[in-house]
């Protein structure tokens, strides 16, 4: 579908007169309003913005969006007059059916955030039987009662969802496409989309805006993309919980991980996955320990029988006594001297940390000094060569000179240097850290082995002096313990098991997703993108030619497909032009933007107002030209509204044997708000 205008009228109640206003209709094709300058133009143009809900569109973020005619004092005739209230009625088409909207602008019950909405002209709208829709509000765009929801689906736009600077994701907000549409006279002609607003933290809005106005298909792929990408970071995600889930059950009983990383990588394999336990100063497999601990407790099992079918042996109770107080000295000693390597670690583990935080210090200084370096404010010194900037003689830097001569690093070349030396710092930190974490699991099977030992020697002590003791309990005890440690190794065999089952999906899902993300074109283009980009392109040349762009050779423009403004050898214009040239560059890319709709299926509505377009003193030849060209739009069903303070006479000249709209509001030299009939 399209969007066409077909009547605006302002109207404007005062105290002691009125009331006062304007009432102006609209043809397809080029209408050109003419007003005299401080007469009412803007406040003419504006008021379509207005009506649309676009006011955000064209630079009014907070503030109110037009003169003080509309809301404090209105002059007529050399009568000032005091506002009471004002309203914007809008007459659009869509190309099957014609609406009226209203819209307060100023009043004691005004309502500004409420658009009415009614189907017919306006001469027959009627505020009561009409449809009342929100704006400025959450949903606008989405819910049923928004405005810019029923204007999209009025129009027929379908709006993107669109990533958030915030990490969030919304639907493209009408008011940022809308400077593609609507060029105002302030700040509009500065640049392309130069009243986009950004506050609606839209990631890369400039972007969003066109692709959407030219129906790329890139943002189709950018969507897929993202989803992809999210999918792909929440399966990293899961993969990096599984691994600290079986990391923590290792740890209960003083085991690590081997064979897994917190990240999939290459060398990958489920079957290598295991579970290495601490035991008696070696790490062992646990399926060898669960293995080991079995068998101790069948002999644990048969000593305990052998023991019950003999009498108590105190002197048997002793020698075990002695045997473990043995053992106690050995693991006390073990005990220390993992102790002190832990504590040697952790110092130097400290002391690489003070150093990763005195290399990130430097480094950030470095990148200030490079940021003021770049700034070349001492460039084209003599001084900053050497010398002397008065008698050109050679100078030093210093007060003495040194007796030996050093090459001294740039700061660029420190900073690289910083950068390397923390990449290895940090290598070697995060080593170190793993180390530091293998040793507090040695220090604390060890100091666990020795309270073990501290205990059962306290036990067998006692069932000496205590006759209802006997040392058939020890072995009970040694029962219990074997079958607890059991039970806990087969648990996290168990979820080991498990880990590797999930683990070995993860792995299928994280390289296919990663290899559906390697598959979109780096720059999302699809071969009807780059199509249309080739053809806009070709357009934006056509019409620069046409209006006498002659900063460089028309030729030579191109459009990037990076931004998809115009560009030349791959960098946006800037300012490699001149001023009446970068207003030319306007005119040829919203046109051509407008033409290539003609050809390809686009969300361009057909419709541009461009307000006062002749800026920066551009040549009579020039206008002429962009109106001869927007004068094309009549056989196309599309409109160009544009509006001018040039002279009667000198317009005249510029449309001869145009077919085209004049609308001449002030040649009279009165200002545009006048009483209604």
């Amino acid at each position: 579908m399209s969007l066409s205008l077909k009547r605006l009228v302002v109207k404007i109640k005062t105290m002691g007169g009125g009331p006062f206003g304007l009432d102006v209709a609209f043809e397809d094709g080029l209408v050109v309003i003419r007003l005299d300058n401080t007469h009412g133009k803007s406040t003419c143009l504006n008021s379509i913005a207005y009506a649309l809900g676009m006011e955000k569109g064209i630079g009014a973020t907070n503030r109110f969006p037009f003169t003080p005619v509309m809301n404090k004092v209105l002059e007529f005739e050399g009568v000032k007059y005091d506002v009471v209230s004002s309203e914007v009625y809008l007459q659009v088409s869509n190309g099957a059916y014609e609406y009226t909207l209203r819209r307060d602008v100023f009043g004691y019950q005004s309502n500004t955030d409420i658009i009415n909405v009614q189907k017919g002209d306006i001469d027959n709208f009627v505020p009561e039987v009409s449809e009342k829709y929100y704006i400025n509000r959450v949903n606008d765009t989405s819910s049923e009662r928004g405005f810019y929801a029923w204007f999209c689906s009025f129009i027929g736009w379908k709006l993107p969802t669109v990533p958030k600077t915030d990490g969030g994701e919304s639907l493209l907000y009408p008011a940022t496409i809308f400077p593609l549409l609507f060029v105002e006279q302030k700040r509009g002609w500065t640049g392309i989309q130069s009243t986009l607003p950004y506050y609606f933290k839209i990631k890369d809005v400039r972007k969003r805006a066109i692709e959407f106005m030219l129906d790329l298909g890139v943002h189709d792929l950018l969507v897929k993309k993202q989803q992809l990408k999210f999918k792909y970071d929440k399966l990293l995600n899961y993969w990096e919980q599984w691994y600290f889930q079986l990391s923590n059950k290792a740890k209960l009983i003083r085991g690590e991980i081997v064979g897994l990383k917190k990240q999939p990588h290459k060398e990958f394999s489920v079957h290598a996955i295991e579970v290495e336990v601490s035991y008696k100063k070696r790490m062992i497999l646990l399926d060898d320990l669960l293995v080991k601990y079995k068998a101790d407790l069948e002999a644990a099992k048969a000593q305990r029988v052998k023991e019950v079918n003999s009498d108590f042996d105190v002197n048997r109770v002793k020698e075990i006594i002695a045997e473990k107080e043995i053992l106690l000295q050995v693991e006390q000693d073990n005990y220390n001297e993992e102790l002190q390597k832990l504590q040697l670690l952790g110092s130097n583990l400290s002391s690489l940390k003070l150093r990763l935080d005195s290399l990130n210090e430097n480094k950030r200084k470095y990148e200030d000094l490079k940021k003021i370096n770049e700034l070349d404010s001492l460039n084209g010194l003599s001084i900053d060569e050497g010398n002397c900037p008065a008698c050109e003689q050679p100078v030093e830097d210093a007060l003495l000179p040194n007796i030996v001569e050093h090459d001294v690093m740039s700061a660029s070349e420190s900073l690289l240097y910083l950068k390397n030396q923390l990449k290895t710092f940090s290598f070697i930190f995060d080593n170190s850290q793993s180390e530091f974490e293998k040793q507090q699991n040695v220090v604390n099977v060890s100091r666990d082995s020795l309270f073990e030992l501290k205990a059962a020697i306290r036990r067998l002590n006692e069932s000496i002096t205590d006759v209802s003791k006997t040392n058939v309990e020890e072995f009970i005890r040694e029962e219990v313990k074997l079958e607890e440690q059991i039970k806990l190794l087969e648990e996290v065999r168990s979820f080991r098991e498990q880990v590797k089952a999930e683990l070995d999906v993860l792995n299928r899902n994280i390289e296919t997703t990663k290899t559906s993300i390697d598959k979109i074109p780096r720059d999302g283009l699809t071969r009807l993108d780059r199509t249309k980009l080739k053809q806009l392109k070709a357009l934006l040349i056509e019409n620069e030619v046409e209006y006498g762009f002659s900063s460089f050779s028309p030729y030579e423009l191109n459009i990037s497909h990076d931004t998809y403004l115009p560009a030349i050898e791959n960098y946006d214009l800037g300012f490699d032009t001149s001023a009446s040239d970068s207003i030319r560059i306007i005119w040829g890319y919203l046109i051509s933007m407008m033409e290539l709709s003609r050809e390809f299926d686009t969300n361009h509505p057909g419709l541009l107002i461009f307000d006062e377009p002749r800026q920066q003193d551009a040549d009579h030849v020039s206008f002429s030209s962009l109106l001869r060209r927007a004068a094309m739009t009549k056989k196309n069903n599309q409109q160009i509204i544009l509006a001018t303070s040039e002279k009667t006479d000198s317009l005249k000249v510029a449309t001869q044997n145009l077919d085209f709209t004049l609308i001449d509001l002030t040649e009279s030299g009165e200002k545009i708000m006048r009483p209604l009939s």
